[in-house]
């Protein structure tokens, strides 16, 4: 049911607001709510969810945390502000994985993000319920946040198309963040092209002109071990694309070495401060009570185990310092590879295996074996996240469970990185650039 304009008391609504499915938001707008958006709006208007960890004026910033869903916001966090100027109405908060500290948005307070044409599998995450509202056409675009590949998976997982864009492009403020080193804001959409659009209501600019014939780097290391229905996509999918682009073989070598070593302990480090602070703010307490509380009232069991192990064994600030030295050099690495090579980016599997069950327990089962979940659905996107690079994941084409293929550019080179991306999915699917669902 599509938004419309117009003043008149029969205005229709979203399928999202009337009939919201379970696990998906943690708190939808009413017909009112988004009357009252719609004169605001400077050009046609579009449907918008947010992550639940974003602030949206005159809705609750849970962080998909019971503990915080306290009190409506006083304004809107300033990505937010940016997109209603561009006829951005928000329909919601979309739920998430509880203090985005998992990749399965099974959360045990607002209920588990499943995938939508299958409901047995998750949507992913953290960003599974921004992600899932898209893929279901329950909102044009969705807002979310990536620590270590919180919109590349679930994009990946519902079969959409998402962007993390370079860390420091897009406003962070107003967020419920884990990692001033490693989060930011980015968006779902439909295709590409609209992903692009986005990015430019953002940061304004002009379009990447088209580049005669792309160099992307294809890395060994994110092609390892991949799950039956995800070779079965990406194999195909990268000898259609040599066509057009030309495809090299590369090796991350230090950057895969470094990425991983520093990313536990910058992201304890960093999400033991920042989720303190916004803890305090909402409690009335100090940082350390209010965090000290938080870890005792987390109800989701990952999360809680996350967060005590870091009180049980904080990371020191000399472990701290070795990690940052370790980020600034994987940054030096990355950029001389795409150098040494001239590389424009890189192009592998947004994740190694497509959606995992619904009730992924810590474990999932992956090529005989019992592995980590977290560390299998991360393994790709940790390093582009440690590297603050851009990231733009979009479906391919697959008869069972979706698989996204992610394009990854240079720190800060976002333009260029949508363009390839945008490209590369028109190759794949002899169309415009939109993408299915």
């Amino acid at each position: 049911m599509p938004l419309t304009s117009s003043a008149s008391a029969d205005l229709t609504v979203l399928d999202a607001v009337e009939r919201p499915e379970p696990g998906e938001w943690t708190q939808t707008c009413t017909a009112e709510e988004i009357a009252a958006q719609l004169p605001l709006a400077g050009e046609k208007p579009y449907p918008l969810a947010v992550k639940a960890n974003i602030a949206v004026r005159g809705l609750r910033r849970s962080a998909g945390c019971a503990l915080l869903d306290i009190a409506p916001e006083e304004a809107d966090a300033p990505v937010v502000a940016l997109l209603r100027r561009s006829g951005a109405v928000v329909v919601g908060m979309a739920n998430m994985h509880e203090l985005a500290f998992g990749i399965t948005s099974r959360n045990t307070s607002y209920g588990a993000v499943r995938l939508p044409a299958q409901p047995g599998h998750s949507a992913g995450g953290s960003s599974g319920g921004s992600a899932a509202v898209v893929a279901r056409g329950h909102a044009e675009v969705a807002l979310g946040t990536d620590t270590g590949g919180s919109i590349s998976i679930p994009a990946s997982l519902c079969g959409v198309a998402g962007f993390r864009p370079s860390t420091g492009r897009w406003p962070t403020a107003g967020i419920v963040g884990l990692s001033w080193t490693r989060d930011t804001t980015g968006i779902f959409a439909r295709s590409v092209r609209r992903l692009a659009e986005i990015d430019q209501t953002v940061v304004g600019g002009t379009p990447e002109p088209d580049l005669p014939r792309p160099r992307i780097g294809v890395p060994a290391e994110l092609l390892r071990d991949l799950h039956a229905t995800t070779r079965a996509a990406i194999e195909p999918a990268l000898a259609a694309l040599a066509g057009t682009v030309e495809l090299v073989p590369v090796d991350l070598g230090d950057v895969w070495e470094l990425s991983h070593a520093a990313a536990m302990p910058i992201v304890c480090w960093e999400a033991r401060r920042l989720l303190g602070d916004v803890a305090a703010r909402a409690l009335g307490l100090n940082a350390e009570q209010a965090f000290a509380r938080l870890v005792a009232e987390v109800r989701s069991p990952d999360v809680r185990q996350i967060l005590k192990a870091e009180v049980a064994s904080p990371v020191s600030p000399d472990q701290y310092a070795v990690a940052q030295r370790q980020t600034d050099q994987a940054r030096a690495c990355y950029a001389e590879l795409l150098h040494k090579h001239a590389l424009d980016a890189l192009a592998f599997p947004a994740t190694p295996a497509p959606a995992p069950p619904v009730d992924c327990d810590g474990s999932v089962e992956h090529l005989g074996s019992r592995v980590d979940a977290f560390e299998l659905y991360t393994r790709n996107t940790t390093p582009g996240a440690m590297l603050g690079a851009p990231m733009v994941t979009f479906p391919l084409a697959t008869p069972g469970l979706p698989v996204g293929l992610t394009v990854q550019g240079g720190r800060f080179d976002d333009r260029r990185t949508l363009r390839l991306a945008e490209r590369m999915a028109e190759t794949l699917s002899g169309t415009d650039g939109q993408t299915g669902g």
